[in-house]
């Protein structure tokens, strides 16, 4: 099952218009970003490579490799030389060859350059960067990303360049589930590479590179231009505004749910290799209880479905910041199960601290009958969740249930579900 972000018509409350380009420009430039595209085409970002390219497509390498390097040119004001030979096996684009001798990109491990390949927001970044360097105004990260909730998320070797490139103003976040997030692993887009690059060389241009005036990534973001630190605050929680999503206000409906994690047509994962090919490893911060009593700030990985990154790591960056800070010493999500209707299947459960926070079937006098973990003392066992707590006001906000209160046929407290299963 592919697993598409389509809309459905009753759930469009708005049209995307398509604006014409003028001939060997970039196609159906979507209207909220014709502005930006228009100015990098004036500074002489648009390559004839991108010329007639679908701009709400996917940049490939070699595509973003040409844009990497009109900005140097726009930055610098020098023409680098186009003739050297061939470096990579499979690119033998002399913009490519060019943007590799400047050190605005760089091959994969095996020797080749992957052209065709696309490339990631913090990928994007990288790139950048290089290009700062190369024109001889390196741009130096000066605060964090510790106010955007998937900062964790940032592979070490992009973290510079993304703090950087938020620093400065070039990257401000796309608006995901009412949190504003860096979404490093997001694919770029051709208009959004250009509009992100015109933002480079409005900086870059300067002969003391200062930050630009705040404006989201995403054209319907929402939230305040970020902190000193680099970061980006958390608006009010609202559905997703990322091409394709659906668009609403926060708590979102089970069509909605449905549509964001199947697509049009809800078609359960049928074979593990399926439901694998759907999820995403994220890392969340997290409280770990000493021995000695005291907490220690750490992270967690977990595996969800993809669709839901975002949404859960703005989830456990609430719990972090919680006046409880709440410990969390077992964490599980994406789990293949027999049954289709499992969550856990669907990578749309999270369970913890499953050994105090247990599963249990409700007898007929009421007593609770344990069939997975221990017990569930909360108060008394601090990795106990608290019915009222941090932990399950977070989850709830951002639209789970919790198997503490969710059903009349038994309690499941270390179970927190998208779909209330």
């Amino acid at each position: 099952m592919k697993v598409i972000h389509r809309l459905v018509p009753s759930l469009c409350t708005a049209l995307v218009f398509f604006i014409h380009s003028p001939a060997q420009a970039l196609a159906n430039v979507d209207s909220w970003a014709q502005d930006g595209v228009e100015a990098a085409r004036g500074a002489g970002l648009e390559p004839a490579v991108l010329a007639s390219a679908e701009a709400a497509a996917p940049i490939t390498r070699a595509e973003f490799a040409a844009v990497a390097l009109e900005a140097y040119k726009a930055v610098t004001g020098q023409e680098p030389a186009l003739d050297a030979p061939a470096a990579f096996p499979d690119c033998d684009d002399p913009a490519v060859t060019a943007a590799l001798g400047l050190g605005l990109v760089k091959g994969r491990s095996d020797g080749t350059f992957a052209p065709g390949a696309t490339i990631n927001r913090q990928e994007l970044c990288v790139m950048l960067a290089n290009t700062a360097k190369a024109a001889g105004k390196p741009a130096e990260a000066a605060g964090d990303l510790s106010q955007f909730p998937d900062a964790g998320t940032v592979d070490w070797w992009a973290l510079e360049a993304v703090t950087a490139m938020t620093d400065y103003g070039i990257v401000s976040g796309v608006s995901n589930y009412g949190a504003l997030s860096i979404d490093p692993f997001g694919t770029a887009t051709r208009q959004q590479a250009m509009i992100l690059s015109g933002r480079f060389v409005e900086t870059f241009a300067q002969d003391d590179p200062e930050a630009a005036p705040w404006v989201p990534d995403d054209p319907e973001a929402q939230g305040e231009p970020p902190e000193s630190g680099g970061a980006g605050t958390t608006p009010e929680p609202g559905i997703p505004v990322k091409d394709n999503a659906v668009t609403g206000i926060f708590p979102i409906t089970e069509e909605e749910k449905q549509l964001l994690v199947f697509g049009e047509v809800v078609e359960y994962f049928q074979t593990e290799a399926e439901a694998e090919a759907a999820m995403a490893e994220i890392e969340v911060p997290v409280w770990r209880l000493l021995e000695s009593g005291e907490k220690k700030a750490g992270t967690a990985k977990l595996k969800v479905h993809a669709a839901l990154g975002p949404v859960l790591q703005a989830v456990f960056q609430e719990i972090f910041n919680g006046e409880e800070q709440f410990p969390i010493k077992n964490i599980g999500g994406y789990a293949w199960r027999s049954s289709e209707r499992s969550e856990h299947r669907w990578g749309t459960a999270v369970d913890l601290n499953w050994e105090e926070n247990f599963e249990a079937e409700i007898g007929e006098d009421g007593e609770l009958i344990a069939t997975t973990g221990n017990y569930w003392k909360p108060g008394e066992d601090p990795y106990s969740i608290p019915e009222d707590g941090d932990v399950v006001r977070a989850f709830k906000k951002y639209g789970f249930s919790w198997g503490g209160d969710a059903w009349t046929s038994k309690r499941d407290y270390m179970h927190f579900s998208y779909f209330g299963r």
